[in-house]
């Protein structure tokens, strides 16, 4: 049976338009013969991982064919990205230690680009200070931003699959590394499990703060009505989260590098993602501010 895209993604409404309509075709184009052989998601994570690191040494160098091929490499990384998830799913591998590793992955390939981006930038005319103020802030904002998409996108998909999507779920995480621990797993599993349930706590902390109501979301049952209510209510916010991920920051850091201008992307990346979020977060309060169910806007 031919593999269609509706058989590896999870929902079109936590894409952005161009990781739908760019990414997803070239993921599935490789995902079609590559689930005939032996080759498994975590392979395709270090694949990404090596293109991600290579690409920071390509900026390194600096060169414009240098950076032309690390721009080649960076898009290529994010492309591998959705591959891995594309081949857990039609596998039927997809686990929590797989996502845990898929995100340490992907925060490495950020640090490494960010860094090769920042030293490049101190040797085209921008000093130390301004180039690494600028380097932080714009991998802080990235930090914050990717989790609320990641807390929108999780939440999103357990009400769209009444529960039996379960990724990113902190309780869940926590229980995977106790279990690690009491089967004493590798240091490697259980170190980037670790980071991956520290990670998990930061970004509830987060959403606690920004949206108390949508925080809580979690404890509530996924069941067909409050499910079917929830997507309802929150699939045009959902879809406007999208450009918070991490698939138009991997896109617009190729771009950077094979301008050379990593100045501009530091500051769109500061400055206008960070009003989006701002402005998103605002409309999510105003959404959930509005009981899901009748009976609890009559309780309350």
């Amino acid at each position: 049976m031919r593999i269609e895209l509706k058989d590896v993604i999870k929902s079109p409404d936590v894409e952005d338009p161009v990781n739908l309509h760019v990414h997803r075709p070239l993921q599935l184009a490789l995902v079609r013969p590559l689930v005939r052989t032996p080759i498994t998601p975590n392979q395709v994570t270090f694949l990404s991982l090596c293109a991600g690191l290579a690409s920071a040494a390509l900026i390194v160098k600096g060169t414009p064919v240098a950076l032309v091929l690390g721009a080649g490499l960076l898009f290529s990384s994010a492309i591998l990205d959705g591959v891995d998830g594309m081949i857990a799913r039609l596998k039927k591998t997809s686990s929590e230690t797989g996502h845990a590793i898929d995100g340490a992955a992907d925060y490495a390939v950020n640090i490494a680009t960010t860094a090769a981006a920042v030293f490049y930038l101190t040797q085209h005319g921008y000093s130390l200070p301004v180039a690494v103020g600028l380097g932080l802030g714009a991998h802080l904002a990235w930090a914050q931003h990717l989790m609320l998409y990641d807390f929108h996108c999780a939440t999103y998909l357990r009400f769209l699959t009444g529960g039996k999507h379960q990724g990113g779920d902190w309780d869940r995480g926590k229980a995977l590394l106790q279990k690690l621990r009491d089967q004493n797993a590798s240091l490697f599993s259980r170190a980037v499990v670790t980071v991956y349930v520290w990670q998990l706590g930061n970004r509830q902390r987060f959403l606690e703060r920004v949206n108390p109501v949508a925080a809580g979301y979690r404890e509530l049952e996924a069941d067909r009505e409050t499910g079917a209510a929830y997507v309802a209510r929150h699939r045009a916010t959902m879809r406007a989260w999208a450009f918070l991920g991490n698939a138009p920051h991997m896109d617009l850091m190729s771009l950077a590098a094979a301008t050379g201008r990593f100045d501009l992307y530091f500051v769109f990346r500061i400055v206008a993602f960070t009003a989006l979020a701002v402005i998103l977060a605002v409309w999510e309060r105003r959404v959930s501010a509005t009981p899901l169910l009748a009976d609890e806007a009559a309780a309350a």
